[in-house]
């Protein structure tokens, strides 16, 4: 939608609009400036194209699935066939040049589905992680690229004689050649030099954006397009490499949001609606992109053998045009092949067939993501011989000691283990599809280099060799975008019918903002099926290393009970964090005075607690406290007095219907995620403590 509005803007500037008073028109847009507009307008597209090629995914391109590349060639191949035929018996009506090789050139045009327009389009509707989407994207890329190598042929045999058609030959395999031979190895040399951890030197980002202009003037100087140089150079770049994260960060807020506009105006001025005279040649253009629009429609339908809705939406996303269709129209426009009136056709129908399909598909789809799925349920009602599942989600190093620290208080057994799914969140940068994968089957282009995921998998995976079996890990590396990365965690807990998800919570974290850090905390807690656990961690710098024997593992942990079904949640784990031989569990239980409004949830909780005291009988370091008090500012003061005691303070994220416990300091809080007691604990008060808050709620 946000290239429909600049497309929409450049058009309003253009003659159809503003652009008709003469006057206006000549102060802003004199005609001595068109070669610097065409100029800025030509750079933007190649270094959009370059960014295209970055993010792009080589092994989608050199090793399509089987479905992606039926539905991709059906999807090209019959509509095709149907806009060819069409045009060759209504050649004469068409404002285009009597040429057996433009007309194929044409056909293949409106035929192919642009991938970049997919991704965008993707991205915009939240369907990125969806199954559709990946679907749409992996059938888009591959009718993108076998498009492209259709009309390249068409462009070698269409010279003019066998001589020209020869040096065409020549000089593609040499630019072919040069990519894969010269300029692949030299991206290569750069990504090896590049120190661990370290930041990209701004020569190399200089050199390779230099480098993306150069490309695109030597494809130019071979009779290729200038943005085919630059989509080279970009896809010789591994995707995913900190190189093309640094390239992609740098560069595409500048490439976007201040060159990219430029084409958009550029395409407004050549767009006039009022150059539309001809009602034969409207008519003819709109039954051929018709019958474009139709071909793909049915190939999808036809070869991707879902239900009809699914298929229908795959249909629709099939159809949608960007910029790739946009430059390849401007360039005809440039070089004399069509008109403007035809230029004007062929833009405004792209524009309303995208700005149609977008809202349509927006209600038609809707992701199945947790339908049908049976859940594990909550901790209370897990048996105790059983299998413990946790989502365990990190972003960075620094949270995997107190991770483990968790994991390992809730007291892995032989008779009731721990498999614990170990998620490593990175935002969507450098790449166009997300992943969902082992970190160790993720290609690693910084040769040689530990990344974070490794690090992340060596310190998990010798935690569960030290545990004797007891614990089971199984590492996933997540790349997606920060507004949907709560999707995944929320599927891949449902899926593996997982008990709890381990989310830490940092207020100020470098690779997300504080704005993205809320979003996912408070989609997590909306959207999970099971219960959620929120870490907190003042001891970031604490190191943990597993003791070789059971024994020697210490850790003192204190619930604050104040009622409700978080609270029994969070008591169901310190019952089970309780047999633990290394662990003293306290339970902190504040009644306030005069309460009468909470008996409804004290009737539910005097049981569990009677259950709780009746298992640990025997047990000194375990132990249920009691404190009357007024009011929480009493109930807070004496929790101040006992942080330096514990390394783990436990609360529940809401607290019955008591309006004493969720309206006092209600207004007070900071991070409403947490709730009134755990964002208490987690203010700067408490920073200085060497405890961390896990903060539950239960399974909704």
């Amino acid at each position: 939608m946000i290239m429909i509005l600049l497309q929409k803007g450049g058009i309003m500037l253009g003659p159809t609009f503003l652009g008709r008073n003469q006057r206006l028109r000549n102060v802003v847009f004199p005609e001595r400036e068109g070669v610097v507009l065409n100029t800025i307008s030509e750079v933007s597209m190649m270094y959009m194209f370059f960014l295209i090629g970055v993010k792009m995914d080589s092994n989608l391109i050199l090793k399509p699935s089987r479905r992606a590349l039926k539905i991709g060639l059906s999807c090209l191949l019959l509509p095709f066939m149907l806009v060819s035929t069409a045009a060759v018996f209504l050649e004469e009506f068409l404002p285009i040049p009597n040429d057996a090789s433009f007309l194929v050139f044409f056909s293949l045009t409106l035929s192919i589905s642009a991938f970049p327009a997919t991704a965008h389009a993707m991205d915009e509707l939240n369907l990125l992680t969806s199954e559709l989407g990946k679907l749409a994207m992996s059938c888009a890329m591959v009718n993108d690229m076998i498009g492209w190598v259709f009309i390249t042929i068409v462009t070698v045999i269409g010279q003019r004689n066998l001589t020209d058609s020869f040096g065409v030959i020549l000089s593609l395999s040499a630019f072919i050649i040069c990519a894969t031979h010269v300029l692949r190895p030299c991206i290569m040399w750069i990504i090896k030099r590049i120190r661990i951890g370290g930041e990209v030197e701004q020569s190399y980002i200089v050199i390779i954006l230099v480098g993306a202009v150069a490309t695109g003037f030597v494809s130019d100087l071979i009779g290729l397009s200038p943005v085919t140089g630059a989509l080279v150079l970009g896809i010789v770049i591994p995707e995913g490499s900190s190189l093309g994260i640094t390239l992609v960060q740098k560069a595409e807020t500048i490439i976007t949001e201040i060159l990219l506009p430029f084409f958009f105006l550029r395409c407004g001025l050549y767009t006039d609606l009022f150059k539309i005279r001809n009602h034969t040649t409207f008519a003819c253009l709109q039954f051929i992109m018709l019958l474009a629009h139709v071909g793909k429609v049915v190939g999808t339908m036809i070869s991707c053998k879902l239900n009809t809705q699914h298929s229908f939406s795959l249909a629709l996303i099939m159809n949608i045009k960007g910029l790739i269709n946009i430059t390849v129209f401007i360039q005809w426009r440039t070089r004399k092949l069509i008109d403007d009136e035809c230029l004007t056709i062929l833009v405004l129908s792209s524009l309303l067939v995208t700005a149609l399909i977008m809202p349509v598909l927006t209600t038609l789809y809707k992701p199945p993501r947790y339908f049908g799925i049976d859940t594990a349920g909550a901790i209370q009602t897990a048996r105790t011989n059983h299998e413990l599942r946790i989502v365990a989600c990190i972003t960075d190093e620094k949270s995997v000691n107190a991770i483990i620290s968790v994991i390992e208080a809730f007291h892995p057994t032989q008779n009731s283990p721990i498999y614990a799914y170990v998620l490593h969140l990175v935002e969507l940068v450098g790449r166009s599809l997300p992943v969902v994968a082992d970190p160790s089957t993720i290609d690693n282009w910084d040769t040689c280099k530990p990344t974070t995921s490794d690090q992340i998998v060596r310190a998990f995976n010798k935690y569960s060799v030290c545990s004797n079996g007891t614990v089971n890990v199984q590492p996933l590396t997540v790349i997606t975008p920060c507004k949907t990365v709560h999707e995944d965690i929320c599927w891949l807990a449902h899926a593996n019918r997982a008990t709890l998800i381990l989310l830490p919570f940092y207020k100020n974290d470098l690779r997300m903002s504080g704005a993205a850090i809320s979003s996912l905390t408070h989609n997590v807690l909306a959207g999970a099926h099971c219960s959620v656990g929120l870490l907190v961690d003042h001891s970031s710098y604490r190191s943990y290393s597993r003791p070789a024997g059971r024994g020697h593992y210490s850790y003192n942990v204190l619930l604050i009970f104040l009622g409700g079904a978080d609270d029994r949640e969070t008591l169901a784990l310190c019952s089970r964090m309780s047999t633990h031989p290394g662990l003293s569990v306290t339970i902190l239980r504040f009644l306030l005075s005069n309460d009468k409004e909470n008996e409804r949830d004290r009737h539910l909780d005097d049981p569990l607690l009677y259950e709780f005291k009746l298992k640990n009988i025997n047990n000194e370091v375990s132990q249920i406290r009691e404190e009357v008090v007024d009011d929480m500012e009493q109930a807070f003061s004496l929790i101040r007095s006992l942080k330096s005691d514990y390394q783990l303070m436990m609360v529940g994220r809401r607290h019955g219907t008591c309006k004493a416990h969720n309206g006092a300091m209600a207004d007070w809080t900071e991070n409403t995620e947490l709730g009134v007691l755990g964002d208490t604990l987690a203010t700067t008060e408490f920073s200085d403590s060497e405890f961390s808050v896990l903060v539950v709620q239960a399974a909704l």
